[in-house]
């Protein structure tokens, strides 16, 4: 601690300050800190000084000395002020000053305890510096950059703005929240990464998004997220890749891999997948579910008689009638050659056989043209539904199978329920 001594009284002051007390700016006490900011080696060399005023940078003396005279003189009250100073060897100092009036040696006389400045301004000029450094150095990337606090935008770069087809980073700043550029479904995903991030929970974030740009159209984007300081605040700088065209490609294999080429029904692979799985489902909270398989009917005599281009309409009229009279959670595929199988989760057995009936009627009704005419087709179709003694989603395949031979057998075009095949033997 500093103490300083007015008419037998201790003041103490933080050391942490300097203190001086002057009359004229002529000074009549310093601290070691105050001589220290000013490059002495002890607070004797300061009130060696003739004049304070020499510590002062000579465009603000003026407005010292006005200051001095306003306070001393009860014209303006004591309080805080910034002033430029000069070091021993000329050096610039901005120091932050709190003045007062003391009584010293009997007379008024001016304290001031004062707090360099100097560090804390560089370090913030260092920090524009680097921030602007930054922008730089982001606006010139080809990876597009956004920072943002809470979802809504404090930067982005020109990629970024150009990615989701604003004309400028002004226009994409201006848009406001970027949480409308993403898709709904990603939406609870953003709020909670933006949360995971800030808290500390997690460094960094990476993630694939689908997205929007201004006009509507869809682009998908891979993210690589993480907290930056932004303007003494935490906020999350995001680097984006726009990977639309993988992505599409990705997608284009996927469905090579699952669909069928001449149908776009799901391939076999796929539907056991899927089928199993509604099996596992409804097993375990004892829901209904039953399966179809489905024969188009004389189809080795069509190709034989017609050409297997005429075959292959066939097949995709099938597909597509199918489709036009089942649900979005029926599964239809094919199942190999002119067989194909279908799951109606939920269905019970006759729900199951009303749908199969339906099918087979709205079947009868279309027609493939051919060089001979128009050419109609049916189909036979057996159904299986789950029960206690099924225990596989094999066996109810093959449950749905007997019963398809069945319906061949009962002269085509037409269904059959396995549980009727049951009863009657």
């Amino acid at each position: 601690m500093t103490t300083v001594i007015s008419n037998n009284e201790k003041i103490f002051i933080d050391s942490h300050y300097g203190v001086v007390v002057h009359r004229d700016f002529k000074p009549l006490y310093a601290d070691d800190t105050y001589a220290a900011y000013y490059g002495y080696t002890s607070s004797e060399e300061v009130l060696a000084l003739s004049s304070l005023l020499q510590l002062i940078s000579q465009p603000e003396r003026t407005k010292a000395l006005a200051t001095y005279d306003g306070v001393m003189s009860g014209r303006l009250k004591p309080g805080v002020r910034s002033y430029k100073n000069i070091d021993n060897a000329g050096n610039e100092l901005i120091v932050l000053t709190v003045d007062h009036i003391v009584e010293w040696q009997g007379e008024p006389a001016m304290q001031i305890t004062i707090i360099d400045l100097s560090s804390q301004i560089e370090t913030q000029r260092q920090l524009k510096a680097s921030e602007e450094r930054y922008r730089e150095l982001i606006d010139g990337s080809i990876q597009g950059i956004v920072v943002h606090r809470d979802l809504t935008p404090l930067f982005c770069n020109r990629a970024y703005a150009q990615m989701h087809g604003f004309e400028n980073e002004q226009a994409m700043i201006e848009h406001g929240s970027i949480l409308p550029l993403i898709a709904l479904p990603f939406h609870q995903q953003a709020v909670e990464e933006n949360a995971a991030l800030i808290t500390g929970i997690v460094e960094t974030i990476k993630a694939e998004v689908k997205g929007f740009k201004v006009d509507g159209s869809t682009i998908w984007l891979s993210l690589l997220s993480r907290p930056v300081m932004w303007d003494g605040e935490l906020a999350v700088q995001v680097t984006a890749m726009d990977i639309t065209e993988q992505h599409i490609l990705r997608e284009k294999l996927e469905h090579q891999a699952n669909y069928d080429g001449l149908t776009n029904l799901l391939n076999r692979r796929a539907t056991s997948e899927i089928l199993a799985q509604q099996f596992e489902v409804a097993k375990a909270e004892k829901q209904a579910l039953s399966c179809v398989m489905i024969d188009l009917d004389n189809f080795k005599q069509i190709n034989d008689q017609y050409g297997h281009q005429v075959g292959d309409e066939i097949l995709c009229l099938f597909a597509a009638v199918s489709l036009q009279s089942l649900r979005n959670s029926d599964i239809l595929g094919r199942w190999g050659g002119e067989e194909f199988i279908l799951s109606l989760p939920g269905h019970n057995q006759s729900q199951a056989a009303t749908v199969a009936n339906r099918l087979c009627e709205a079947l009868s009704q279309v027609a493939v043209e051919t060089d001979l005419g128009p050419l109609f087709f049916s189909a036979s179709m057996g159904v299986a539904t789950i029960c206690p003694e099924i225990t596989t989603y094999d066996q109810l395949v093959s449950k749905a199978d007997r019963a398809l031979y069945q319906a061949k057998h009962n002269g085509k075009n037409c269904v059959a329920l396995f549980n009727d095949i049951e009863s009657e033997s």
